[in-house]
């Protein structure tokens, strides 16, 4: 990653080995009380990921014991070697909330939120109590922030009797699933707020040689969320993420072969999608490696047309998932994968849905 931009698919190569590699990058998508029906959406998307032809894949928005053990079972017979890094909580007993500090959005959640079922509470929240959380101190909407997934009890409790730094207990929602031995497995973490962010970096012996394989999920650049910090902004600290990844590629890639993996939460305009943090995703294309589905003008990964976004049909997309690679010889070909939809139970009620609110990318690199 030392030239400018390589859009080249082929590079030289450094391998040790010489066989076709394909490589996945997957958002499953079980924010809990973010994205719908993450309970019900959990087996069904982890044995349709783990039915998938690859010899890698980085996962990300697996967040819970829960998720990480139907990934752990549902893969266990096609992808033999998993790494799911441990969470690391930050809590406080320093209350978040100031006496009556919540009390507003407590007694507006009751009135208008109180049939609402646990998946359906953020929405409410934005749809009739918008004003009484963005008018929050920081300190207290993070920790408001920080209890996604929970109830409006659980979020009183949790954020008047201490204080909630990171949600889904500081855990980091990545893992590697590789049909492959995996060695020197480390983590780096990044500043980051309400969600834990970081790199997994691993050396993977492959068909292709050893690889040094990164799989990583940037913090996401909201429109409507409030940053709940005095400073700063989701953009900037998705900027300064971007600026330590590619450092610390830098310092630990030792193999020759490099592939980094994840949802970056940033992307160019592409076709008809729309450019996401487009600041930020120029120093991605800047770095050197190749990103071979942007080569290819693939179509929208985060799509309005997906039931899980429920948005409107004519809407652009944004391409935030990618997969990024350096030191190949072979030529790369990349597709969509976990485009359908399926059907499950939200709330109690019918739903149409889909996999996750992404669809991934997986990318061949065949033999020169």
């Amino acid at each position: 990653m030392r030239a400018a931009l390589s859009l080249l698919p082929l590079v030289l190569c450094a391998c040790g080995g010489s066989g076709p590699l394909t490589v996945l990058t997957y958002n499953a998508g079980l924010a809990t009380g973010y994205v719908p029906a993450s309970p019900e959406r959990t087996p069904l998307t982890a044995a349709a990921v783990s039915a998938l032809q690859a010899d890698l894949i980085c996962l990300q928005e697996v967040w819970t014991p829960t998720h990480i053990d139907a990934f752990e079972q549902a893969a266990a017979a096609s992808f033999e070697h998993r790494y799911f890094p441990a969470p690391q909580p930050e809590q406080s007993a320093e209350p978040a909330c100031e006496a009556g500090a919540l009390d507003g959005l407590l007694e507006c959640l009751d009135t208008s939120c109180g049939d609402a079922c646990d998946d359906e509470l953020i929405d409410c929240v934005f749809a009739s109590c918008a004003l009484d959380f963005v008018f929050l101190d920081t300190t207290c909407m993070g920790c408001v922030q920080a209890e996604v997934g929970g109830s409006i009890d659980d979020v009183e409790d949790a954020c008047t009797q201490g204080t909630t730094s990171y949600a889904y207990q500081g855990a980091f929602g990545t893992g590697i699933l590789s049909a492959h031995p995996l060695a020197d497995t480390q983590e780096h973490v990044f500043a980051s707020t309400t969600n834990r962010r970081s790199v997994l970096h691993t050396v993977a012996d492959t068909p292709a040689g050893e690889v040094d394989v990164y799989c990583t999920h940037l913090t996401a650049v909201f429109d409507v969320i409030p940053y709940p910090r005095e400073e700063g902004s989701w953009e900037q600290e998705q900027a300064a993420q971007i600026d330590d990844l590619l450092a610390w590629i830098d310092s630990t890639a030792s193999t020759g072969l490099t592939v980094l993996l994840g949802d970056f939460n940033t992307g160019p305009e592409l076709g008809q999608s729309e450019a996401e943090a487009e600041d930020n995703w120029d120093v991605l294309a800047a770095s050197g490696m190749a990103a071979p589905y942007v080569d290819a003008q693939g179509s929208c990964t985060y799509c309005p047309g997906n039931p899980l976004n429920m948005g409107d049909e004519g809407d652009a997309g944004r391409v935030i998932d990618h997969v990024f690679i350096e030191g190949f010889e072979g030529q790369p070909s990349a597709e969509l994968v976990l485009t359908d939809e399926i059907e499950v139970e939200r709330c109690e009620e019918p739903f149409t849905a889909a996999y996750s609110d992404h669809y991934g990318v997986r990318v061949t690199i065949a033999e020169p």
